[in-house]
């Protein structure tokens, strides 16, 4: 892929990433402006208990399926197990709503299937970076968003209510899961096979192949479950503390905070696969050259985007809903550890790129017992401000773990071993 391309392709991506971010921080702004900050807060605490579980069950297979370069598996294995894995993180996401709430079920079912169609467009994302045309998730991702935009800019303020938002992003995610990203992506990857319920179900037959990708997404999967155990730390401890309504002032403000990171983050999500291709064909040079470049690349964009939005966001979202939200620390805060967040994801591509899947899951072991232990202490103290003190903690400690192990480890293990293949 020539440089052209890949910038291309990288603008595609962050465009439409940021878009359906703002969609997704949309609903939330909506629902505070239309219902208030506990029909904001119920819809933060639905995405927050069920984030974890699917994260677990899906593997990261998008990163694995994106990095496939040495092992060529189908397509349509991964696919299998995207659904098989998918029963399971519904069924246990349903036992922990069930148990955890006794009142306002029917948004964390909302929630749920939500969370099943994004799921499945996550896998044919994997697809299409396997392919190197990430471009296609921006543009899948910007038709989504405005959509999204579109209808729930009509139907939340006629309802104010959570659920009926909830089931709206449900519908939507299903609709362009099952009838665009999916069969877009079987198509590129999958070209001598039609795509149905039989080709699937036949896949998993091949249980070698199977074993095989768990067994090598498993950390992956460990990794992402304890990365959302660790974002989600905040909001927990909010909600035990402080309140829902809390929970819905800390959830917009973060929301739209954390966007950013899909900023910093959208050249590694671009590269990663770019990485591995390199590392396959024994291109040591360019590979640490691009990750230098992604790097430093993602560290400017974060130091630009957390001076500007700090003096701006505070101002404009609490002159729509209301001076709580009108909290220059706290976004700063939020701003600054999701740029550190972003960061913490580009430094880990080498590693996602090279296999080392092991090494990534350490990153965010660290994010989640420094998150984990930092809210108890902190949220209490200072309240929401507490939450934002967290998670710059956890993520500033994680990114510089994840730098010494890439330069003083990584790098000349890497350097070491092309320098034996010549």
């Amino acid at each position: 892929m020539d440089k052209k391309t890949f910038i291309n392709q990288v603008g595609h991506l962050f465009k439409g990433q940021v878009l359906y971010a703002f969609t997704q921080w949309f609903v939330l702004f909506m629902l505070a402006r239309f219902g208030g900050d506990a029909e904001s807060g119920i819809y933060v605490a639905a995405l927050a208990t069920t984030a974890p579980i699917f994260m677990l069950f899906d593997l990261n297979l998008r990163v694995s399926r994106s990095t496939d370069h040495q092992h060529g598996e189908q397509y349509r294995t991964y696919v299998g197990i995207r659904f098989c894995c998918l029963v399971l993180a519904v069924a246990v996401s349903l036992l922990t709503c069930l148990f955890l709430y006794d009142s306002r079920i029917g948004v964390f079912i909302a929630i749920i299937l939500y969370r099943v169609g994004e799921s499945i467009s996550n896998l044919s994302f994997g697809g299409y970076q396997r392919m190197q045309v990430s471009d296609r998730i921006g543009k899948t991702l910007t038709v989504k968003g405005f959509v999204a935009l579109s209808v729930l800019g009509v139907l939340i303020p006629l309802t104010g209510n959570a659920i009926y938002a909830a089931l709206a992003m449900a519908i939507i995610s299903f609709w362009f899961a099952l009838l665009r990203d999916l069969p877009n992506a079987w198509k590129m990857n999958e070209p001598d096979c039609k795509l149905s319920v039989g080709s699937v179900a036949l896949a998993m037959k091949d249980f070698e192949a199977s074993r095989r990708i768990v067994r090598r997404s498993l950390p992956l999967g460990f990794d992402a479950f304890i990365s959302s155990l660790a974002f989600n730390s905040p909001r927990y401890a909010i909600q035990y503390w402080v309140g829902t309504s809390a929970l819905g002032v800390f959830g917009v403000l973060s929301q739209f905070a954390w966007s950013l990171q899909l900023l910093v983050g959208a050249v590694g999500h671009a590269g990663v696969s770019v990485l591995s291709k390199h590392r396959m064909d024994n291109n040591r040079k360019q590979f640490w050259r691009l990750f230098n470049r992604m790097l430093a690349s993602s560290a400017i964009a974060g130091v630009i985007a957390v001076a500007a939005g700090s003096i701006v966001i505070p101002r404009v979202i609490g002159y729509f809903l209301g001076p709580q939200y009108n909290n220059f620390y706290l976004v700063l805060g939020l701003l600054a550890a999701s740029c550190l967040a972003g960061g913490l994801r580009t430094a880990g591509r080498a590693t996602q790129a090279t296999g080392e899947y092991f090494a990534y899951l350490m990153f965010d072991v660290v994010v989640f017992a420094v998150s984990a232990i930092a809210s108890i202490i902190f949220v209490q103290i200072f309240g929401l401000n507490g939450g934002a003190i967290a998670l710059v903690l956890a993520f500033g400690s994680a990114l510089v773990v994840a730098l010494v192990h890439t330069y003083r480890f990584l790098w000349p293990e890497e350097n070491e071993m092309a320098q034996e293949s010549v």
